[in-house]
């Protein structure tokens, strides 16, 4: 996603412009299909640990706050180390670091399984399936980028909604395989099946034929950025949304079944908001153009405070707890399909791969610390003041960028992001 945006430059001979090639259509979407295949297994294997929660915290004797670091760290790395593996992959292509990043989240998730104690299984899937995926993911969604030109935004649409698609088939097949085989074989199955996905993604991948030269990230372009006006209240409303985000991510299947609901029942809210979140993404993308980028962004941020309302006023009602789960999907899914064409409306597209890995830091440093703090809370308070909190940051969060609701464009894009090379051959 990066690495499409950056190519959004006039073309020309001189050096660093982009040299645009003949593109098979047919292999580009199939790189695309092989983007989604592996963000659902990344992504639905990740988002499946609310259902591991009980087991692996009864299994460790540890409360929820702790346990719940499984989860976190993994989610900091990823979001932390992409802006590192993104220039690797730019510089040795992307089939090495993704064939790594299957090994890396293979092992990481298969050591987790044979875990002792509670620190052997943060550091395993931690700095496993964290790094696995910083390696895998961020690669893949700049080769994406590079295979297209005129239908760029809608091939990384598809290959995005695969988080959500994977969320939906993944939390039920994993909380099956809890109940039939425990939680450790669990994790084994999940291994392989996350393996064989991964290798076949990477199998597909190749370097794109519009080749885009990239250079060190700027950490002067890194600095003009913040000392802009938007970065500050982007970035906080970043930190903020993302703090919210995880405490349901997390929590959500835990509270149901303390609730009196099945565990089936509870794991399938997850595959509900995974349904929404991926209408969400490939919707919301395919209106940006006519409503504005920026302006949806926004409306996604208002409308999690909604969600978290609805989940303070559930109780122990599945239904209203699956409309909060279809809420939240729309509002995360939007959210994170539409945040590199917001950084690029507001900062350009110079170095952007650098802005963006600057504002993702927020999303690692909220998923790092929102898991831990709120089960603590949880175990200490109860489920209501952690919902409370959660409302509260996400509130703050749409406060944190009310001066760009004065500046969102009803529609349309910038000069810069409009000037396209020349399409390609066959563009697809």
């Amino acid at each position: 996603m990066v690495t499409s945006l950056l190519s959004r430059r006039p073309s020309g001979h001189r050096r660093g412009a982009d040299v645009t090639l003949p593109v098979d259509p047919g292999r580009a979407w199939l790189i695309a299909v092989a983007g989604l295949i592996a963000n659902a297994a990344c992504w639905g294997t990740i988002n499946s640990f609310g259902a591991f929660l009980d087991s692996m915290s009864d299994e460790f004797g540890a409360g929820l706050g702790a346990t719940a670091l499984i989860y976190a760290l993994p989610s900091f790395v990823l979001f932390v180390l992409g802006m590192v593996t993104g220039p690797l992959a730019d510089q040795y292509g992307p089939r090495p670091m993704m064939l790594g990043g299957v090994a890396l989240i293979a092992s990481g998730l298969f050591v987790t399984s044979t875990a002792s104690n509670l620190a052997v299984a943060v550091i395993a899937y931690g700095l496993g399936v964290g790094l696995g995926m910083a390696c895998f993911l961020v690669p893949m969604a700049a080769c994406i980028g590079g295979w297209f030109v005129r239908r760029r935004a809608l091939a990384q649409g598809l290959s995005a909604s695969g988080a959500g698609l994977g969320t939906f088939l993944i939390v039920p097949l994993a909380r099956w395989l809890i109940d039939e085989f425990g939680w450790r074989h669990a994790y084994q199955v999940l291994a392989l099946l996350c393996a064989g996905a991964l290798v076949l993604a990477a199998a597909v991948a190749a370097r794109p034929p519009q080749r885009v030269p990239v250079g060190r990230p700027s950490l002067r372009r890194a600095r003009e950025a913040a000392a802009a006006g938007p970065f500050a209240p982007v970035y906080i409303g970043a930190l903020l949304m993302t703090a919210s985000l995880f405490v349901p991510f997390v929590f959500l299947v835990r509270y149901a079944t303390d609730h009196g609901i099945d565990a089936g029942a509870a794991a399938l809210l997850l595959s509900v908001l995974g349904a929404s979140n991926v209408a969400s993404r490939l919707v919301l993308t395919s209106l940006a153009g006519r409503v504005g980028a920026v302006r949806l962004y926004l409306m996604c941020f208002a409308l999690l405070p909604v969600g978290l309302g609805l989940w303070l006023a559930a109780g122990d009602s599945y239904a209203i707890l699956a409309v909060f789960a279809a809420v939240l999907g729309v509002s995360h899914g939007g959210y994170v399909a539409l945040s590199p064409e917001v950084a690029a409306e507001l900062f350009g597209v110079a170095n952007l791969g650098t802005v963006l890995g600057a504002l993702w830091t927020a999303a690692g440093v909220g998923g790092l610390l929102s898991p831990v703090l709120a089960g603590s809370l949880i175990d200490a308070a109860g489920y209501t003041v952690t919902i409370v909190a959660a409302l509260g940051f996400a509130s703050l969060a749409v406060l944190a960028q009310r001066s760009l609701w004065t500046d969102a464009k009803p529609a349309g894009r910038p000069a810069l992001l409009t000037a396209e090379p020349p399409a390609p051959v066959s563009a697809p």
